[in-house]
C-alpha cells in the first residue's frame, strides 16, 4: 500500500479539527492528564467542509475534492496489508498502526464515510455520551463499519 499517497489524499481532503478547548485538564482515576489539541476548533472550519464526529475530534471532510480521489483511494485500500480486517471493521487504533498514524485513521475513516464506502462507528452510535463515550472511545471504540476491498 502506498502510505505516502495516502496521506497526501487525506492531506488534501480531510483536516482534524478540535471540539473543546485548545489545552484540557482531566482526571483519569489517579492520574491528572493535560491534553493539547493543536488544531482549530470545529467552529472555525470552513462551512465547505462536511463535518464528521469522531466522538474524540472532529474531522472536516471538503467532499468536492474527495470525489476527485475516490477512484484512487479504492485502488489504494485494493493493496491494504490485511485486507480482512478492513472487511471486519476496525478500530482506528489498528488503522492508525497500518497507516503510522491514529489521526491519519480518524481522517480515513471520516473520508470513506463521506465517500459512502463505509459508516463510522461511534460511541453515539449506541448512545453513549460525556465521560463514558470519552474513555471507551480512547480504548478504541471508534471504527469503521468494515470495507469489501
Amino acid at each position: 500500500m502506498n502510505i505516502k499517497r495516502l496521506h497526501e489524499i487525506l492531506g488534501e481532503t480531510t483536516c482534524q479539527l478540535r471540539k473543546g478547548a485548545e489545552v484540557e485538564h482531566r482526571q483519569v482515576g489517579s492520574v491528572a492528564v493535560t491534553e493539547v489539541w493543536a488544531m482549530p476548533h470545529e467552529s472555525e472550519a470552513s462551512a465547505q467542509l462536511e463535518k464528521v464526529d469522531m466522538c474524540l475530534l472532529t474531522i472536516g471532510v471538503d467532499k468536492a475534492q474527495a470525489e476527485k480521489h475516490k477512484e484512487e483511494l479504492i485502488s489504494l485500500l485494493r493493496d491494504y496489508p490485511q485486507p480482512t480486517d478492513l472487511a471486519s471493521g476496525p478500530s482506528y487504533i489498528t488503522v492508525g498502526a497500518v497507516i503510522g498514524d491514529q489521526g491519519a485513521a480518524f481522517q480515513l475513516f471520516a473520508l470513506g464515510k463521506v465517500l459512502g464506502l463505509w459508516d463510522v462507528i461511534t460511541p453515539a452510535t449506541v448512545g453513549l455520551t460525556g465521560v463514558k463515550a470519552r474513555e471507551i472511545a480512547g480504548n478504541g471504540f471508534i471504527m469503521m463499519s468494515g470495507y469489501k476491498v
